[in-house]
């Protein structure tokens, strides 16, 4: 709730100020026009435009949006009924615009916005000043935060990413409030069956995370506890690493084809800080995990690089360019058909290659045309990525969950503390 209400007043913030850009650009043309020659009409329009500057600055000083609205719409009232006065010419042209125009949809976040199409019209309408000030008042009541007469919807979900439970999870930490881990299983979901699927929602989830990390990067966010930012951040950029992993398979194969050794030295004092950053490294896993391996997530973790690379691109088109994300959830369902092979192009050609470069590498070192310290590192560097790569090999393999036989019918048991726990049937269910 506290994260709707607050969304909720920062979204009609942001609207209140474009219109009011959208309306001082509307009357500063409107007292071009030879309509605004009369002293009258252009002491109006200077009040009307006068009362927009001011409502800015209130703004800016964190005054009630409610009295800030009400007092530009009562201004502005009070020119209308004088221009009516004194200004018909064009009049019945400025109104018929003004209706037709679409002022204000419902965001995301519930609030009642200015849509782009009526700021870009009117600010670039030629309008008779009756009209620019009736096209003002028209946009300020579409703005109106006192809706009597109707609910005021609030989204307390974050919308700015298709990983909504995230960025969700990151404001409100940033609001003051404390999570804690729960050690009991509550609950249990699906998980992918092929590897269509998994990539389908690994790319998801890397498309979301960008997203928040290029709209509301948790190192300049307020309220988040510096270790809170840090996590965060460590999150996001983490699937930057594709582009990384692209100069990690290319070194060995480059030195092993044309003899350039992806490092200044190999002697040892580039051992003795390379081999304790790995084992150290590998204890962290090992700490980390308590117990459970994590070789899988690593292998994962590198072998995916064509998604985290192509992840970090559509969300940058998106969030810089607004192109579409294309989104697509998770199906439920395992999918049908044999192996995909193509899901997985990029890393067989890598594959491919790291072979011939290994087959070259050992080739030249027979020839006396490489160094044997170096030839020997980057064979067991392919080996290793070889190793790594393997695991895509299986999951293209993999034909699903199969339960025993003996487990033909659901059974339910009850447990001594009351619990239940469903044995799944063949079909998945």
């Amino acid at each position: 709730m506290q994260l709707g209400l607050v969304g909720y007043v920062k979204e009609t913030e942001k609207s209140i100020r474009r219109a009011l850009a959208a309306s001082r650009k509307a009357i500063r043309k409107a007292r071009k026009s030879a309509d605004a020659a009369s002293p009258l009409v252009d002491r109006m329009l200077s009040d009307v435009e006068a009362a927009t500057q001011h409502a800015s600055s209130q703004l800016d000083a964190g005054r009630s949006l409610s009295e800030i609205t009400y007092e530009v719409r009562r201004k502005v009232d009070e020119a209308v009924r004088t221009l009516v006065q004194t200004d018909v010419h064009a009049l019945q042209a400025d109104l018929e615009e003004i209706a037709a125009m679409d002022l204000a949809v419902v965001g995301d976040a519930g609030v009642w916005v200015v849509t782009d199409d009526a700021v870009e019209r009117l600010s670039a309408r030629d309008w008779s000043p009756l009209g620019a000030v009736e096209s003002v008042q028209a946009v300020l009541d579409a703005l109106s935060v006192e809706r009597f007469g109707e609910a005021q919807p609030v989204m307390p979900l974050a919308t700015i990413s298709v990983t909504e439970d995230m960025a969700t999870a990151m404001r409100m930490h940033a609001h003051g409030w404390q999570s804690v881990y729960h050690h009991e299983v509550l609950a249990y979901g699906l998980a992918p069956e092929d590897i269509g699927t998994m990539l389908t929602q690994r790319l998801r989830w890397a498309q979301g995370t960008v997203q928040v990390m290029l709209r509301e990067n948790p190192l300049v966010q307020r309220g988040l506890k510096w270790g809170q930012r840090l996590m965060y951040f460590a999150t996001m950029w983490t699937y930057l690493s594709g582009f990384a992993a692209v100069i990690y398979f290319a070194a060995p194969i480059v030195y092993l084809l044309l003899g350039i050794l992806p490092v200044s030295s190999l002697s040892t004092d580039f051992f003795i800080r390379f081999i304790p950053f790995m084992i150290t490294n590998q204890l962290l896993f090992a700490v980390a995990g308590r117990g459970i391996p994590t070789w899988r997530g690593q292998q994962y973790s590198l072998a995916l690089f064509p998604t985290w690379i192509k992840a970090c691109t559509t969300a940058a088109r998106n969030v810089w360019f607004g192109r579409p994300l294309g989104f697509a959830v998770t199906p439920k369902d395992r999918q049908e058909g044999g192996p995909r092979w193509s899901l997985i192009r990029p890393q067989l050609v890598v594959s491919v290659l790291l072979v011939v470069a290994a087959v070259v590498g050992m080739a030249r070192l027979a020839a006396g045309l490489s160094e044997p310290v170096g030839t020997l590192v980057n064979v067991v560097w392919v080996v290793y990525d070889l190793v790594v790569m393997s695991i895509l090999v299986r999951a293209v393999l993999y034909r699903g969950y199969a339960p025993d036989e003996n487990l033909s019918d659901p059974e339910m048991l009850s447990g001594p503390d009351d619990r239940l726990t469903t044995e799944r049937n063949h079909d998945g269910s």
